[in-house]
């Protein structure tokens, strides 16, 4: 605990010389940010709102996926496709191939552009993620289930896939604070979220430095908060 103590109070130290020395050459004007508060709250409003519908969604589509993949034929092979395509193409291709491509055959606005993208891409990382953790479930727990009269739904339900998320937990919560990041780049289709609106604040300000820091700092609150619900569900799901 002292460590963790002396660690952040070191970061703060280094963070207040960093802060003095740049304003010896850059004037802060942080009134910018207080006369721009609502903007900035409705960015961040934006940004979690498209990062809890684009998580439920890859989630679901990463469950789905992933079961595909430990199936046979025409589906695990459409599966390996998708997962395939998807984690060799850059999230801002998806989302610009999203809002231009399907947007312009089916009516959806620039938010739910960005959730489908957002979640199209994140959904085959996380396929993967579920898959190892299915394939990682000891075999004697599966056999055990079967012994005991379960069918072979109850075991799936009530035996493997609480296991695979048990031991998948700590890479999808990072995959989910990817997720939040990686949310940022849908300010290319002009979305309102975090980082359009930081950006357009300095641009009509020219306090480019005051708003980017704001973005990091809400950015960091929402990673902060994801990593410690993470935490805590590690620790309330470890076995004992």
């Amino acid at each position: 605990m002292k460590r963790k103590i002396y660690a952040i109070l070191l970061t703060a130290c280094l963070l207040i010389v960093i802060y003095f020395s740049i304003a010896q050459v850059y004037p802060f004007n942080w009134s910018v940010v207080v006369r721009y508060r609502v903007v900035f709250l409705n960015g961040l409003i934006t940004t979690m709102s498209l990062s809890g519908f684009s998580l439920l969604l890859s989630f679901s589509i990463g469950i789905i996926f992933a079961l595909m993949r430990r199936s046979i034929g025409i589906l695990r092979e459409f599966a390996s496709l998708y997962v395939f395509f998807f984690r060799n193409t850059p999230l801002l291709v998806v989302i610009l191939l999203t809002y231009y491509g399907l947007g312009s055959v089916f009516p959806f606005d620039r938010f739910w552009a960005a959730v489908f993208g957002l979640s199209a891409f994140e959904g085959a990382y996380l396929a993967e993620i579920i898959r190892s953790g299915l394939d990682a479930v000891d075999k004697g727990e599966l056999e055990a289930a079967f012994a005991l009269g379960l069918t072979r739904s109850e075991v799936f339900i009530y035996v493997h896939f609480p296991q695979a998320i048990r031991i998948s937990l700590p890479a999808l919560i990072g995959q989910s604070i990817s997720l939040v990041k990686d949310s940022s780049l849908a300010s290319v289709i002009a979305l309102a979220e975090l980082t359009m609106t930081g950006r357009q604040v300095g641009t009509q300000t020219l306090a480019s430095f005051e708003s980017y820091l704001t973005i990091a700092v809400f950015y960091v609150a929402i990673t902060s908060v994801l990593s410690f619900l993470g935490h805590w569900l590690e620790r309330r799901l470890a076995i004992p």
